[in-house]
């Protein structure tokens, strides 16, 4: 019988499916079918799956099983059949412990038999022969035993080993490593070096790693200068009266001056601000005429008459005024008008038009109209 929890209240909708389904013929037999998984970066493990006959090549693709046969399969019984009548999505199992797989199979395996005797029995046997077969318990190679207290060469001589020899190492022998280091000496460049291999085993193919034994010394040597300055400035936020005395519980000899270079953060390197390139005519012409200033050797009138132009210049472009522009053809003058911040490219674009041979104010006011009417001229 489908188990529905203790005191769960259905609501109308999942009354009404539970009814439909229920009233569903009920599928006469079904199979369990028993695959192993073999480690990769995952431990090993065996997968159940119910129903196994209606389970395709694809649907097992996620699980790496799309190729795989299983390696023993059994009836299912009856009250397994009513169980997973409900299931909207197929259903599987996974186990990383024979304990556990054989402990929840002796319980299917004694309602078989009293369906059909022997039955459930002979498949129990079956199962707990590929225990053998089949270990997910993955059988790790002896590691180095980890002395109380090693010397810096000892320690040295370990990291050359990892480097050179640590590609033959599973990733669980790796992990059980990290573990034992973690737990134990609590080496900085050892603990590097195995999360490094454990990275590299765990992406990509075994190769030995691109790495120096100065590399790891300096890695080691940065993230304990990083550890302690985190906790001299977390202390020290915290109490700053007896910092000093605290911090010397976790650092004996550790003095005033190396709490000052500790606090001390490094100056934040200045954002550039961005300025937009001057396109309008009015600016493009201001800054030639400041340049002109600047640097060239003006006498005291053209001095005067450029230093005019910018005061005339400056003076409409805060007014919003807009740039006329006169043109004289058969000795008539017309005054064109463009707005204030019309682009420099568009001015000059127009001069060249005038200028051309054979032009007219007829020609030119149709040009000029196209150009201030176009929305992709200023």
């Amino acid at each position: 019988m489908v188990k529905i929890k203790e005191g769960y209240v259905m609501n109308a909708r999942e009354k009404a499916e539970f009814e439909r389904v229920d009233a569903l013929p009920r599928k006469k037999e079904g199979t369990v079918a028993y695959y192993f998984k073999a480690q990769t970066k995952y431990p090993p493990r065996i997968y159940l799956f119910m129903h196994g006959e209606i389970w395709c090549d694809r649907n097992r693709r996620p699980m790496g099983l799309h190729h795989a046969f299983p390696f023993l399969k059994r009836p299912m019984n009856r009250e397994e059949i009513e169980y997973h009548h409900f299931d909207i999505r197929l259903c599987y199992h996974q186990y990383e412990d024979w304990g556990k797989l054989i402990y929840a199979e002796e319980q299917e395996a004694e309602r078989l038999d009293l369906e059909n005797p022997g039955t459930g029995s002979a498949f129990l046997a079956q199962l707990k022969e590929f225990q053998y077969k089949y270990p997910l318990v993955q059988t790790l190679s002896p590691v180095r035993k980890l002395a109380a207290e090693e010397t810096p060469d000892e320690q040295s001589e370990l990291v050359r080993s990892l480097i050179e020899n640590g590609h033959h190492y599973s990733v669980s022998e790796i992990g059980k490593m990290l573990d034992e280091e973690q737990n134990g000496l609590k080496r900085l460049p050892v603990l590097i070096l195995l999360r490094e291999l454990y990275r590299s085993l765990a992406t990509d193919e075994p190769k030995p790693l691109q790495i120096t034994p100065e590399e790891v010394e300096h890695k080691a040597l940065v993230s304990a200068n990083r550890t302690r300055r985190n906790l001299v400035r977390r202390v020290y936020k915290q109490n700053q009266l007896f910092a000093l005395q605290e911090i010397q519980l976790k650092y004996p000899g550790y003095t005033e001056e190396m709490l000052q270079a500790d606090l001390k953060s490094k100056r934040k390197k200045e954002r550039s601000i961005k300025h937009k390139p001057v396109l309008d005519y009015r600016r493009s012409q201001l800054g030639k005429l400041a340049k002109r200033l600047r640097e060239d050797n003006l006498n005291e009138v053209e001095y005067q008459k450029t230093c005019c132009q910018i005061v005339i210049l400056q003076n409409a472009h805060d007014l919003r005024l807009p740039i006329p522009k006169p043109v004289t053809y058969a000795k008539q003058t017309e005054v064109y008008s463009f707005n204030w911040k019309t682009r420099e490219t568009v001015i000059k674009s127009f001069v060249q038009q005038a200028n051309s041979t054979g032009m007219n104010h007829e020609q030119l006011a149709k040009i000029h109209e196209q150009m201030t009417g176009s929305n992709y001229s200023f």
